[in-house]
This record gives structure tokens, C-alpha cells and sequence, in this order.
């Protein structure tokens, strides 16, 4: 069989766009470290959260794309939510540095944006799995705002 015509995986497919908008990437990351971070959070991740960040931990160096949205890695995750603004939810991406998170919420399926770190109100559901909120994302959906 012809390797070449194979399917890529959600993953590549996300990675090489990123990676073709200029974005850098953090080196992928091991599933013993996503676990840990589960633990710590609180929280278990999507195997589509996890299969991405086993090929790619984030934007580096907090990175963002071109509307200004980050997507982070695991310990930034780990950081932002040692500051317990809202314990139940647990982001991994932003848009202008915090203005809005996106991230999970530990008791709900899906993906949610909030506000106000400082004023914990209910964060909003903007997708129903993190592959839709990645799309959200690179098409710089209303959704997001």
C-alpha cells in the first residue's frame, strides 16, 4: 500500500496547518506527563485533547496565531490554574492575553470560553469536543468573542 495516500490523523492535520501559518510549536509531550497533569487538575482530558498534545504541546513561547489567539502547553495550563480564579474550569488556550480563556469545565462535556478570570461567572459553552473548538479557533470563529 501506498503510505503516501494515507489518511493523515486530526492531529497532523492541525500541526501542519499551524505549522504552514508560521506558528511555533512545543515539542510533544508524554503521556505519564498528561496524566500527572490530569491528577494535579483534576480533570480527564479528551483522547483528541490528548493524541494533540502527545505530537504537539502547544504554541511556544506563548506563540499565537494571526487573531491573536494562543493555544498552551501543559504547564501553562498547570499555571494559570494554580491561581484557582475558578477552580471548575480548567483552560488551555486564550485570545489577547487572558482577555478570554478557552478550556473545560471538569463537571460538563465540552469546551467553554470565559470572561473574567477575576469574576468567576459561568463560562459559556462555545463546542461540544475539543476538535470543534480547535476549528473554532483556526477559523477564528464568532463563537470565540
Amino acid at each position: 500500500m501506498d503510505t503516501s495516500s494515507e489518511i493523515k490523523t486530526w492531529s497532523d492535520s492541525i500541526i501542519n496547518y499551524w505549522k504552514n501559518k508560521g506558528i511555533e510549536l512545543e515539542e510533544g509531550v508524554e503521556e505519564f506527563k498528561i496524566a500527572e497533569a490530569e491528577e494535579i487538575l483534576g480533570i480527564q482530558f479528551p483522547a483528541t485533547f490528548k493524541e494533540l498534545y502527545k505530537a504537539a504541546n502547544g504554541f511556544k513561547a506563548n506563540d499565537w496565531n494571526e487573531h491573536m489567539v494562543s493555544i498552551w502547553p501543559i504547564e501553562r495550563m498547570l499555571d494559570e490554574h494554580s491561581h484557582k480564579r475558578y477552580e471548575n474550569f480548567v483552560g488551555f488556550s486564550d485570545y489577547l492575553i487572558n482577555s478570554h480563556v478557552y478550556g473545560f469545565l471538569k463537571d460538563r462535556p465540552g469546551v467553554f470560553k470565559y470572561y473574567d478570570l477575576l469574576d468567576p461567572g459561568m463560562p459559556e459553552k462555545i463546542a461540544d469536543t475539543f476538535p470543534e473548538a480547535i476549528d473554532l479557533i483556526n477559523t477564528n470563529s464568532e463563537l470565540l468573542y
